[in-house]
């Protein structure tokens, strides 16, 4: 039987993946929170994958427990969406947060609707038409894009070609296919190595604004299938970072186009898309350590959980990005508090999917398979 508990009180249990040492509690968060009157309960060991000790998180008035006490808080913060059986520990009328992609998975939008708990996806948290949430974990991603970019161009049947300016040779020439945070740091990063880089925005007014903040020698283009056949011949490694891709969105690169490319060029999907991808030649999810998929003579890699191998640089810097989200968040969820920017995260409520990004995806898995 649960226990009566404060209606302050935030629980923050491990992460449900075997092996992701992320986590949001960091002394950042729990200094904001608690200055902001909330309780927190963790799981023993929580932060410990970080550099984090029980210890310190004390410090900052963070208490310990078992997990079905955690799990019983009046609302439970993830960082990485939970197992869809995790939600079954919730009773309805609790909330939970968590980066859900929810709209990617059928078996957690039925959950969800299970549950009847109100559910926040930081991910979609819109405010000034921008997804603060994703800042730090798209700069993450993008980063890294290019560094697994870099290594595949080095496999045996990769392009042979080095990121990072020699004198006598060629720099490597480096597409990038969205303007958003992921495609903003892969540019970032490939420019300062020295790369030739092109970015392909989604549209004019997304092209205006970039080139305000692009590297310096950047260039900026609106995406569309013309603009990729003139420069997908030329590119040695192109990186794609559309942020949101769905079942209907269409493919950014076909096998016609692969056959264009030179031999053992690179294409890294970094945002991994729903279906069969905007990027469908890159082939299924693949693990870390996985060698690239080859298709065509084009090496590929697809990897969904580039932060998740950092731990230690990611929960830093989500959470200081996340802090003062988590504090409004928490007096939505807990005290009623009116907040459209925090409003905008939640994807279902009371056995309803609420947002229209979960509610579409609902719909296809229902009708579009057979449509």
């Amino acid at each position: 039987m649960r226990s009566v508990r404060s209606p302050q009180l935030i629980g923050f249990p491990r992460e449900s993946t075997p092996g992701d040492r992320r986590t949001l509690l960091t002394p950042v968060t729990a200094r904001a929170l608690a200055a902001a009157g909330f309780e927190m309960l963790a799981e023993p060991g929580l932060g410990e994958g970080t550099g984090c000790p029980d210890s310190v998180l004390a410090g900052h008035g963070v208490r310990f427990a078992a997990a079905e006490e955690v799990w019983a808080a009046p609302l439970v913060l993830r960082y990485k969406n939970p197992d869809p059986s995790d939600l079954a520990r919730l009773a309805p009328g609790q909330a939970i947060a968590a980066l859900f992609h929810a709209e990617g998975s059928p078996a957690m939008l039925a959950a969800l609707t299970r549950a009847k708990v109100t559910a926040y996806s930081y991910e979609l948290l819109t405010e000034n038409g921008r997804f603060p949430l994703g800042t730090a974990g798209g700069t993450i991603a993008g980063i890294q894009a290019v560094h697994v970019g870099a290594r595949a161009l080095q496999h045996p049947a990769g392009r042979g070609v080095l990121l990072g300016g020699v004198p006598g040779a060629d720099p490597a020439r480096v597409v990038v296919i969205g303007s958003g945070n992921v495609g903003s740091a892969a540019a970032r990063t490939a420019a300062a190595l020295d790369a030739r880089v092109t970015v392909l925005t989604r549209t004019p007014a997304a092209a205006a604004e970039y080139r305000t903040r692009a590297p310096v020698g950047v260039t900026v283009e609106v995406n569309s299938r013309q603009r990729r056949a003139a420069w997908l011949p030329r590119a040695d490694l192109v990186i794609g970072a559309i942020l949101i891709s769905t079942h209907d969105t269409p493919p950014m690169i076909t096998e016609t186009d692969l056959a264009r490319m030179p031999p053992g060029a690179v294409v890294v999907d970094a945002t991994c898309g729903y279906g069969p991808g905007y990027l469908p030649t890159a082939g299924p999810v693949q693990a870390p350590g996985d060698p690239p998929h080859i298709t065509g003579g084009i090496l590929h890699v697809k990897l969904d959980t580039l932060p998740a191998l950092v731990p230690v640089t990611a929960s830093r810097a989500y959470a200081a990005a996340a802090a003062p989200y988590l504090v409004r968040l928490a007096h939505h969820a807990l005290a009623g508090r009116r907040d459209e920017a925090v409003g905008s995260a939640v994807i279902a409520r009371d056995g309803a999917l609420v947002h229209a990004v979960c509610e579409r995806h609902a719909a296809f898995y229902r009708t579009g398979a057979t449509a």
